[in-house]
């Protein structure tokens, strides 16, 4: 099934969007974390892609190379070869953490493993990028599991959003900020852009629940980020541990269909409880 038959699907359960992979338990945005996000069953894997100074895309979050493999350096003035030669900390990094025996993995790696297993949210970390990256993902075969996403606000973005469709079959995600006073004109042009999910941060709950009402009707589903960092309106993982009805619950009741999550494993119960309960 297409990525974007996949979320269509009417009266389906919330999907989880494994944020870098299962990093509890492998290095963030590492083949080992990829891999055990999809073993656990979980159906979408967020990843973090950059491009190499001998232009191979790989997968990291910061601009730097320090977090995630205690080197010195900008991650994309480095060649793959000297990308491939490091070896990436456990979990989400930092200076008290492990090293790992994972190195620093190519997208075209990645793409491989996903094969049949599930699907990748593709977060180009430098916008100019986004083409090079829906090509080779086309040119990969995987332009039918596989996203990429960007800010939609203007007749421009739109365009683009359209081209990379149209030339390489991949399914761009648009990004919002929804708030108050502008909510309807962002939700009408995600609706003219026939996107069937839509990233949004919100200003309060009450703009996410007016805005995804109107999204859900015109067929785009409506996916949010409970991450601790940058969760919107307070609705955090962590408060989701303490009283997961109060967070995911909310939001499901809010309209929201998609989460992505540092805690997945968590998440995945909590749904399979709603289930068991209807």
């Amino acid at each position: 099934m297409s990525y974007r038959d996949f979320v269509a699907r009417k009266n389906r359960k919330p999907l989880i969007v494994a944020h870098r992979g299962a990093w509890t338990v492998g290095p963030e945005n590492s083949l080992l974390a990829i891999r055990r996000a999809f073993d656990a069953g979980h159906q979408i894997v967020e990843i973090d892609i950059q491009e190499s100074a001998d232009g191979i895309l790989f997968l990291m979050h910061d601009d730097t190379l320090d977090r995630m493999t205690g080197q010195s350096g900008v991650a994309a003035a480095q060649t793959m070869a000297t990308l491939a030669g490091l070896r990436l900390r456990e979990g989400d990094g930092g200076a008290d953490a492990p090293v790992s025996k994972e190195p620093v993995p190519t997208l075209a790696q990645v793409l491989a493993l996903a094969d049949g297993r599930g699907y990748l949210d593709l977060d180009v970390k430098h916008a100019s990028l986004m083409e090079t990256v829906a090509r080779m993902a086309a040119d990969c075969g995987a332009a039918e599991r596989v996203n990429v996403k960007f800010p939609l606000a203007t007749a421009e973005d739109l365009a683009r959003l359209r081209h990379i469709e149209a030339t390489t079959g991949v399914m761009v995600m648009p990004m919002l900020r929804l708030k108050a006073d502008t909510w309807a004109e962002d939700a009408a042009r995600v609706l003219e852009s026939g996107a069937v999910i839509t990233e949004v941060k919100y200003d309060s709950l009450d703009t996410l629940r007016l805005a995804a009402g109107v999204l859900n009707a015109g067929g785009t589903s409506v996916w949010v980020n409970t991450l601790d960092p940058v969760a919107s309106a307070g609705f955090r993982d962590s408060l989701a541990l303490e009283d997961p009805d109060a967070i995911w619950g909310v939001l499901v009741d809010a309209g929201v269909s998609v989460f992505q999550t540092d805690i997945p494993d968590h998440l995945e119960r909590w749904i399979n409880r709603q289930g068991e309960a209807a």
